[in-house]
């Protein structure tokens, strides 16, 4: 299967979270490459408008001769959307997805939403920094190990959502989340080494967190 490591221009994760993921095919999405330069990493090829990265990352992705597929700034999809099709086209279906979190909300729900998109491609996808994970999920069983991020949240991606978890604090026997009590599946916690979420119907934002 081939697997690909997208890192975004969001708030920068750190060297650790990006080394977790090895042997990956690295794309960076525009202001992304500054993570790069800060961290003295490569990167297997850059997209976008170039509109974000500033003339010391450039320099930095020229000097290290990563190939760049400049976009106009006048587009009808964000960078990290350009990226994740280019993923598309490319055949990858497991996708990392990082630096698509931070203080620009549009562009984080965008993100979240591309999630969505993935899977309905039949792709593996989840957005991660150094405080959250995020998978996009439907119908069926989901397995989870303990980890750093200790937190659980399910947030309904549609009409309505019923869910049943096992291994968790607060378990739960085909609740339903709509919109009256959208904040019913939110900070539950693991109580041991492992956890299952089974999504009995609907659809939801499967959320990993930490303080």
């Amino acid at each position: 299967m081939k697997k690909a490591l997208l890192i975004s221009a969001g708030r920068q994760v750190s060297k650790e979270l990006i080394e977790k993921y090895p042997d990956r095919f690295i794309i960076v999405a525009d202001g992304g490459a500054r993570l790069l330069m800060k961290y003295d990493l490569g990167a297997d090829i850059l997209l976008g408008d170039l509109d974000s990265i500033g003339e010391e990352a450039l320099d930095y992705i020229k000097e290290h001769k990563i190939e760049v597929k400049k976009f106009p700034a006048k587009k009808d999809f964000t960078d990290t959307e350009l990226a994740l099709s280019y993923l598309v086209d490319e055949g990858y279906k497991d996708i990392v997805i990082l630096g698509a979190l931070g203080t620009r909300l549009d562009h984080e729900l965008a993100n979240l939403l591309n999630l969505k998109k993935l899977y309905k491609k039949g792709i593996s996808a989840k957005i991660e920094d150094d405080y959250n994970e995020v998978i996009y999920v439907e119908e069926g069983s989901y397995d989870f190990v303990r980890t750093n991020k200790k937190y659980f949240s399910l947030i309904n991606a549609g009409d309505r959502m019923n869910f049943t978890t096992k291994g968790l604090y607060y378990e739960v026997e085909d609740l339903e989340i709509n919109s009256e009590n959208p904040s019913r599946g939110v900070s539950n916690e693991m109580v041991g080494d492992s956890a299952t979420i089974k999504i009995n119907q609907g659809s939801a934002f499967i959320i990993q967190s930490r303080d």
